[in-house]
């Protein structure tokens, strides 16, 4: 194949991705209603992908994950680490809403303490982690540690 049709070749497919899963405009040519189908397509996949990563979650929002994460998505490539990752970015972005079930707390602080969001971007951590979150009934608080070599260790304190 000449080097200029690749490269069109290249742009074109490119272009494909970016509306696929990215949300940019569909490419000329293509049929625009089966390019938005296979995009909500893939952008279900992910949110089962993340029901499954996050059973805490899924539980507490119930059906309602789907659908959010389906509108989350919109503008959001897929993250690093697969279905746990694109649950970190997700589940942060409900916590700084206010929005995040007080029941899925204790699992972000447990994903938080492997994985970082760093400007929407999932990183490992690979310092020190200390992070806690306060517990409703029975009234406490919850402190997750992890040190490198020792791995992660929670922590409950009862609070009167």
């Amino acid at each position: 194949m000449p080097g200029e049709a690749l490269g069109r070749l290249v742009g074109r497919q490119t272009e494909l991705v970016r509306a696929l899963i990215a949300g940019g405009p569909v490419p000329q040519g293509l049929d625009a209603g089966r390019v938005v189908a296979t995009m909500m397509a893939l952008r279900q996949k992910r949110a089962i992908a993340v029901a499954r990563a996050w059973p805490v979650l899924a539980a507490v929002l119930g059906d309602e994950l789907i659908d959010q994460f389906v509108a989350y998505a919109e503008h959001r490539p897929p993250a690093a680490f697969g279905a746990l990752g694109d649950g970190l970015l997700f589940a942060c972005d409900l916590a700084r809403m206010g929005d995040l079930p007080a029941a899925a707390r204790g699992e972000l602080l447990a994903v938080s303490a492997r994985l970082a969001d760093r400007d929407g971007h999932v990183v490992r951590r690979t310092g020190v982690f200390v992070g806690g979150y306060r517990r409703g009934s029975p009234a406490g608080l919850v402190v997750l540690v992890r040190l490198p070599l020792l791995g992660v260790r929670e922590l409950r304190i009862r609070l009167p």
